[in-house]
C-alpha cells in the first residue's frame, strides 16, 4: 500500500508507530485507524527516530528548568577593622560563643549585609559548622554590626535581587538559547550566528555553479548589506563585552572594600571623593584632589619636611648668593633704563593711540592676570613653583623677578591692581616711563631679596612661599608720594568734592601702619620683609631725583602726553576719576580703529 499512493505510506507509518487507544478497543482496530487519520495529520517521525529525539523536536519544553550548575563558592572576607576582640565577642554574645565562632559568625552577617542577601536569608542557616547559633545570638551580632558599621542595607538588596534575577534569566536562556529575553547573551548569539553563515556561505561557494554569462548565488547588494549587519552586530557584541568586563572589575573592586559606588550607581569612586554631572548629564567622578597632590608633589623644590631638613640640604652662601648677585644686576639695568629709556616714535608703538601711560599700566595688568589664570592649570604647576614663587629655603635667582609677577588668589590679585591702578598712573604721568618700569622692577626684586635675608638671618619662616606685586607697588607708592606737589585729591564719584592731599604724611602713615602690622605677635600671610624692601628703593630713588634737581630736569613726559594732562585734570590735583575715564576711553578708541 505505501508503494502505491504516498497516502497510504504515512498510513503504514501510523500502523507502526501508533499506540491503541482505550476508547478504541470496542471497534476494529482498522476502522479506529482509518478514523485516526480523517482527523488533522501530527507530525510523525522516522522509523529510525529514537524515543529521545523525538522528544526534543515534536514536543519542545514550554516551561524549561534551570540547568544544575556546580554549587558556588561565596568567599567571605574579614570584618573592615580585622578581627574583634575576645573581649567585644564575650560581651555582644554574653558568653556563649568561643571568640572564633564569634568572629566567624559576624564576618558571615557582615558579607551577607554588604552582599544584599540579609534580605532572602536572615540570620538563620549561617552553616553546619553553627548550628548551635540561635537566632537570639545572631540577631545581637546584626545589631553590634548596624552600629559598628552602618551601611544601606537596602541598596545592597535592591542590588542582590537584580543579580538574581538576572542570573536566573540567563540560565534560563542557557536552558533555551530560542527563548527570546532581554537578558539574551548577545556575544553568545552572534558567535553562533557568524559559524552558521560562514558554513552557508562556504557551502555555497562548494555547490555554485555558472549559467553561461550568469552566476548562481546572492548578489553583490545582498553580499553588502549582509556585510553591513555583520559590522554592526560586531559592534554591538564589542559594547556589551566591554559592558561585563567593566561590571566584572567593578564586582572585583567592591569586595577589596577601598572602593565604593557613586550616588547613582554607575561608576566607582573612592572614599572622600566628590561627583559632579558633565554638560551630557552624565556622572562623573571628581579627580581634582588626586590631580592636586600629584602636581604638588612634582612641583616641590625638595622633599624636605622640616625646616632643619631643608636648610641641611644646601648651605647659607648658597641660598643667599645667586639671588643678592641677580638683584645686583637687575637694580643696575634698571638705573640705566630710567637714565637713557627714550620714548619710541608712534611709528614704532603697537598702540600709537595709547599714552604711554595707558600703555604701561595696561601691559602690567596683562602680565599679572595671565599669570594667575595660568595657576588655575595644574599641570603648569612645577614650572611656575620653580620660576614665579619665592622659597626662602630653596631660592632660585630668577624667583626675585617672577614671583613680583605671579598671584596665586584672586583677592591677592584683585587687591593688588586696584593699587596698582590708583597709584600707577600718576607715578607715570609724574616720572615717565623709564624710570617708573625701573623702579617697579628694582622695588619687586630688592623686595624678594629682603625676604630672604630675613628668612635666612633674621626670624623669617624658612619654609614660607611668597608671590605678589606688593613690593613693587609700595616702591612705586613711595616715589609718588616723596616726589609729587600735588595738594588737592578729588573724590571720585562725587561732582566738585575736594579734600587736602598731603602725600608725605600718607605715606608716613602707611609705614607707621606697616610696622605696627608686622610687630603683632598674631600670625599674618603678609610679607613685611619684602614691603619694607619696595618702600627702600622708592625713597632711594625719590632722594636721588630730588638731589639730581628732578623738578628743574622734569623728567616725566613731555607736555600733554600724560592721562592727567589729556583729561584736563589740573597739575596741583589728583583725579583717579578722571584718569580712568580717560583710560578706557583711549582703549575704546584704539579698538575701534583697530576694527576699521
Amino acid at each position: 500500500m505505501s508503494l502505491l499512493r504516498p497516502t497510504c505510506a504515512a498510513l503504514a507509518r501510523r500502523l507502526c508507530t501508533s499506540q491503541p487507544y482505550i476508547e478504541h478497543a470496542s471497534r476494529s482496530s482498522i476502522l479506529a485507524l482509518i478514523q485516526s487519520h480523517r482527523t488533522p495529520r501530527s507530525q510523525c517521525r522516522a522509523f529510525n527516530t529514537t524515543p529521545r529525539y523525538l522528544a526534543k523536536v515534536i514536543d519542545p519544553p514550554q516551561n524549561p528548568t534551570i540547568p544544575q550548575h556546580p554549587k558556588r563558592t561565596v568567599r567571605i572576607g574579614p570584618l573592615p577593622d580585622g578581627r574583634v576582640d575576645d573581649g567585644t565577642i564575650q560581651r555582644i554574645f554574653s558568653r556563649r560563643l568561643s571568640p572564633s565562632d564569634g568572629n566567624n559568625v559576624l564576618r558571615i552577617l557582615h558579607h551577607r549585609r554588604t552582599a544584599g542577601s540579609l534580605a532572602d536569608y536572615g540570620v538563620d542557616n549561617l552553616g553546619k559548622h553553627y548550628t548551635h547559633v540561635n537566632r537570639d545570638l545572631a540577631l545581637k551580632g546584626l545589631e553590634w554590626l548596624r552600629e559598628k558599621y552602618p551601611i544601606d542595607e537596602a541598596r545592597a538588596a535592591q542590588e542582590w535581587a537584580e543579580k538574581e534575577a538576572n542570573r536566573i534569566s540567563y540560565e534560563l536562556w542557557l536552558a533555551d538559547p530560542e527563548t527570546e529575553s532581554k537578558y539574551k547573551d548577545p556575544a553568545r548569539a552572534f558567535k553562533e550566528q557568524m559559524e552558521k553563515e560562514e558554513q552557508e556561505r562556504q557551502q555555497q561557494e562548494l555547490d555554485g555553479r555558472k549559467i553561461g554569462i550568469l552566476h548562481v548565488g546572492k548578489s553583490q547588494f545582498e553580499r553588502n548589506i549582509e556585510e553591513k549587519r555583520r559590522e554592526r552586530l560586531e559592534e554591538i557584541t564589542r559594547i556589551a563585552e566591554e559592558k561585563e568586563q567593566k561590571e566584572r572589575e567593578m564586582e572585583e573592586k567592591l569586595e577589596s572594600g577601598e572602593w565604593v559606588r557613586t550616588p547613582t550607581g554607575t561608576q566607582l569612586m573612592k572614599p572622600g571623593q566628590s561627583t559632579y554631572v558633565d554638560v551630557f548629564g552624565r556622572e562623573q567622578v571628581s579627580r581634582r584632589k588626586e590631580e592636586q597632590e600629584k602636581y604638588s608633589k612634582a612641583s616641590a623644590a625638595t622633599d624636605a619636611k622640616t625646616p632643619e631638613e631643608l636648610l641641611a640640604q644646601t648651605t647659607l652662601i648658597e641660598r643667599i648668593w645667586p639671588m643678592s648677585t641677580f638683584v645686583l644686576a637687575v637694580v643696575l639695568l634698571s638705573i640705566g633704563a630710567a637714565h637713557y629709556y627714550t620714548p619710541p616714535a608712534p611709528a614704532y608703538r603697537l598702540y600709537p593711540d595709547l599714552s604711554p601711560t595707558t600703555a604701561t599700566i595696561g601691559a602690567l595688568l596683562a602680565l599679572n592676570c595671565g599669570l594667575a589664570i595660568a595657576w588655575r592649570f595644574m599641570p603648569l604647576w612645577p614650572l611656575l613653583t620653580r620660576y614665579f614663587m619665592h622659597v626662602p629655603g630653596y631660592p632660585r635667582a630668577f624667583q626675585a623677578i617672577g614671583n613680583v609677577f605671579s598671584h596665586v588668589q584672586y583677592e591677592h590679585l584683585l587687591a593688588n591692581m586696584m593699587m596698582l591702578c590708583l597709584v600707577g598712573p600718576v607715578a607715570h604721568d609724574l616720572v615717565g616711563r623709564g624710570t617708573f618700569i625701573g623702579t617697579y622692577i628694582s622695588a619687586g626684586a630688592v623686595g624678594t631679596l629682603f625676604s630672604l635675608y630675613w628668612a635666612n638671618l633674621g626670624r623669617g619662616n624658612i619654609m614660607a612661599h611668597s608671590v605678589g606685586a606688593s613690593a613693587a607697588i609700595w616702591g612705586v607708592a613711595a616715589l609718588f608720594c616723596l616726589l609729587t606737589d600735588q595738594e588737592k585729591l578729588k573724590i571720585p564719584f562725587f561732582k566738585d568734592k575736594e579734600v587736602a592731599f598731603w602725600p608725605k604724611m600718607l605715606f608716613v602713615a602707611f609705614v607707621l601702619w606697616e610696622i605696627q602690622t608686622a610687630l603683632k605677635k598674631k600670625m599674618t600671610t603678609m610679607d613685611h620683609a619684602s614691603h619694607f624692601g619696595g618702600m627702600f628703593v622708592g625713597i632711594g630713588t625719590a632722594g636721588y631725583m630730588r638731589a639730581t634737581g628732578f623738578h628743574e630736569k622734569k623728567l616725566g613726559l613731555k607736555e600733554g602726553d600724560g592721562m592727567q594732562a589729556r583729561a584736563d585734570v589740573d597739575a596741583k590735583t589728583v583725579d583717579v576719576g578722571a584718569m580712568a575715564k580717560e583710560g578706557v576711553k583711549e582703549v575704546r578708541e584704539s579698538l575701534t580703529r583697530g576694527n576699521k
